[in-house]
């Protein structure tokens, strides 16, 4: 891999210093591809991958300077794999190589898509790919495990920059049998640490990358890491394994120089400071180190983190220690002098004789201490306590901010002002102050009707497009579970507000959403609208997901929206089953002219598996109109049981419909015949379907069964009579 990096930078060179077809630019390019075959061997592809600091090839990191230049002339230009297949040609290098000639960025299309666009094929470029970064605020999975000891840990935080010389190997490598030895080496450690190599672009260097160093940044990232790790372990220690680690670092402390001392300390208070079952332990380590460090560290923890009671209160113990403890401070010789200039000055409205010099130089004056007032009292505000609750500061905040829009909106620059009051309206719906959030909108609507600024009315209406994002439209729905109805109410009054964007992001939420209870609440949601919706549903009818479609015709019929019966026409004929069952649906509802046959030929359908299907939808969507082709189902003989499958599924729907006219249609399938039709399995189908019929439809059809030979139809009819 390193001759191949070699060949490729000297055939790169020749690129800039030789005409194109010149023999030494044409035997470069030639030699960089034999030295490619020959590393491809046997294999169908040379697969190379991309990081910051080198190439990645069997499992190997290739670290050479050329090598480095190569890996970042590609990552800058967010290649993350570098794919050389068998056919590729010394033209599909020279290709390659002049397209890495040029300035990153600098060009319309992406690498990836520029090299096919040059014909090359036998060389893929593969970006960085970042579909499969997932968001979770589930912490718990990925737990970090403790290892076995203090030295694992810092060993493991060591080598975890990878940035090992044989020097640094050789140091690591060594046993520890105390802590001293563990701090010299960690300490050695750092110093053998090599500069870090940083790279610009550079169209004279190889590759166009040019590499410079940069000093004291690993040494620092060492520091940081094994201060983290340290912190760590503490952390994830108990019981004695904690007071262990907790004795370790103290003696551990005592023989580092700053800043690691400083840094490994901060980690260590911390990981300490936040957890209230380790006051013991912080104790501990507070009385072994200086009172100073341990204030400083733990004041500037309470700003980065939130310090446990204990962890507060050793901090105030602490700090009034070090008050009790300073010495009093000597005035300043130039103070001095000036106060004994300032008293002893002799006028003519003062007169001090030496007595009252004297009882100057030794008088004191005591100032009084002042109590402060029991926070209790704040109770005897009353009414006037509200003024400054922080319910009551956004809503002014919120006004003052509308007031300033309405006054100057119209002349001067509103962005940041517009930009705050979405904020506003942000907290308001996070707090759960829905009342306020709608009065942020009306205030809106009513100043953009105002305007007679066309640039400020637009800001406005971007404004309020922001507003009815997804993540406010979740919030919403999220607070829909047990409101109460006047809740609801404003809820509505706020999708109806933001307008068209809100409805189309409640639609992309119930689109989107996989909990069947949550979806159920954010059907219900966008039905309320009323009509409004009709068009952003509308928008949806084209969506991919069978479920989605479905979901939207749903919508439109839930809101009798008869506008859209051309739409649902065309849906009538949609390649999913599903789909089109609804829109038939749908159609039956809204007109009555509407041609059975559509149903009929579903429910008939050549292919035995569509045919089930359908006749199982018409069942559970609740489609009356099903009844008369489910019963010439039903109704024909079927002596030698082809179509059982099928009357079975038929006779379910039938029940799932309930229509008591059926039932006279279908007297054959109660008979108690000795003959072998109706079929068996047919005749138990049909008893049990009674179950969804009104009883007293039923009535003579389960005293007739309770009076059969077969056992199982006796026992199916009395539980239907109750007896």
């Amino acid at each position: 891999m390193a001759e191949l990096i070699r060949a490729l930078a000297l055939a790169w060179k020749n690129l800039a210093a030789y005409p194109p077809g010149h023999p030494a630019l044409a035997g470069s390019v030639e030699g960089a591809h034999r030295t490619l075959a020959g590393l491809r061997g046997d294999s169908s592809e040379v697969v190379l991958g991309i990081a910051a600091d080198g190439i990645i090839f069997g499992g190997e990191k290739v670290e050479t300077s050329q090598a480095l230049k190569f890996a970042q002339a590609l990552y800058v230009r967010q290649v993350a794999v570098v794919r050389f297949a068998a056919a590729t040609t010394a033209g599909d290098l020279d290709s390659f190589l002049r397209l890495i000639a040029g300035t990153p960025g600098g060009k319309p299309l992406p690498i990836w898509q520029e090299l096919p666009a040059a014909g090359v094929t036998n060389i893929q470029l593969q970006p960085v790919d970042y579909s499969a970064v997932q968001v979770t605020n589930d912490l718990t999975s990925n737990a970090r495990t403790p290892r076995d000891s203090l030295w694992d840990e810092i060993l493991h935080a060591l080598v975890a920059g990878r940035e090992l010389s044989p020097k640094a190997q050789q140091l690591l490598s060594r046993d520890i049998r105390s802590v001293d030895e563990l701090s010299t080496l960690v300490l050695r450690y750092i110093d053998t640490v090599d500069e870090d190599a940083l790279a610009h672009f550079d169209p004279d260097a190889t590759f166009g990358v040019r590499l410079h160093q940069r000093r004291g940044k690993s040494a620092e990232a060492i520091t940081a890491r094994v201060a983290e790790a340290v912190g760590a372990h503490v952390a994830s220690s108990t019981g004695l394994r904690r007071q262990l680690a907790v004795q370790q670092i103290v003696q551990l402390l005592r023989t580092m120089p700053e800043p690691l001392r400083g840094a490994v300390m901060r980690s260590v208070l911390q990981s300490l400071a936040t957890d209230q079952s380790a006051a013991p332990a912080l104790r501990e380590i507070a009385a072994t180190l200086d009172n100073d460090e341990v204030v400083e560290a733990l004041r500037y923890l309470s700003t980065v983190a939130n310090l446990s009671p204990q962890a507060m209160t050793l901090l105030q113990s602490l700090v009034e220690l070090q008050h009790k403890h300073e010495p009093p401070q000597p005035a300043q010789a130039n103070v001095i002098s000036e106060l004994v200039e300032l008293f002893g000055e002799e006028d003519i409205d003062r007169f001090n004789p030496p007595d009252h010099k004297s009882l100057l130089k030794e008088v004191a004056i005591q100032m009084p201490g002042i109590q402060l007032g029991d926070e209790s009292q704040m109770e005897k505000l009353g009414l006037s306590a509200e003024t400054v609750a922080p319910e009551e500061v956004e809503r002014q905040l919120a006004a003052t901010v509308l007031e300033l829009l309405a006054k100057y909106g119209s002349t001067r620059d509103a962005t940041r002002v517009l930009a705050r009051a979405e904020t506003l309206f942000r907290s308001e719906i996070a707090a759960d102050h829905l009342a306020n959030a709608l009065e942020i909108v009306g205030r809106l609507h009513h100043i953009a009707g105002a305007t007679s600024s066309t640039a400020f009315r637009d800001g406005i209406h971007g404004s309020l497009q922001r507003l009815g994002s997804t993540e406010t439209v979740q919030s919403l729905v999220d607070s829909l579970g047990a409101a109460p109805p006047e809740k609801t109410a404003i809820i509505h009054r706020i999708i109806d507000s933001l307008g068209a964007v809100a409805t189309r992001s409640l639609l992309l939420a119930l689109s989107e959403e996989d909990n069947r209870s949550r979806r159920r609440r954010l059907f219900d949601l966008v039905t309320s609208l009323g009509p409004p919706i009709v068009a952003e549903v509308i928008r949806f009818l084209d969506d991919e997901r069978w479920y989605v479609v479905r979901n939207m015709i749903l919508l439109l019929r839930s809101v009798n929206d008869r506008t859209s019966l051309p739409d649902i026409r065309a849906l009538a004929q949609h390649g999913d089953l599903r789909v089109r069952l609804e829109a038939i649906k749908t159609l039956f509802a809204f007109d009555a002219s509407v041609p059975r046959t559509l149903l009929e030929e579903a429910i008939n359908d050549r292919d035995p598996k569509l045919a089930e299907t359908a006749i199982t939808l018409v069942g559970n969507y609740g489609i009356k109109e099903g009844v008369d082709p489910l019963l010439q189902i039903v109704s024909s003989r079927d002596v030698l049981g082809r179509r059982r499958p099928l009357r079975l599924r038929a006779i379910k729907a039938l029940g799932e419909l309930a229509e008591p006219a059926a039932l006279s249609r279908m007297e054959h399938l109660f008979s108690t015949s000795i003959l072998p039709w109706p079929n068996r399995a047919e005749r138990y189908a049909a008893f049990e379907s009674l179950a969804a019929y009104p009883p007293d439809a039923r009535a003579r059809f389960v005293a007739r069964g309770l009076r059969a030979r077969d056992r199982e139809i006796r026992e199916i009819c009395l539980r239907l009579s109750g007896s």
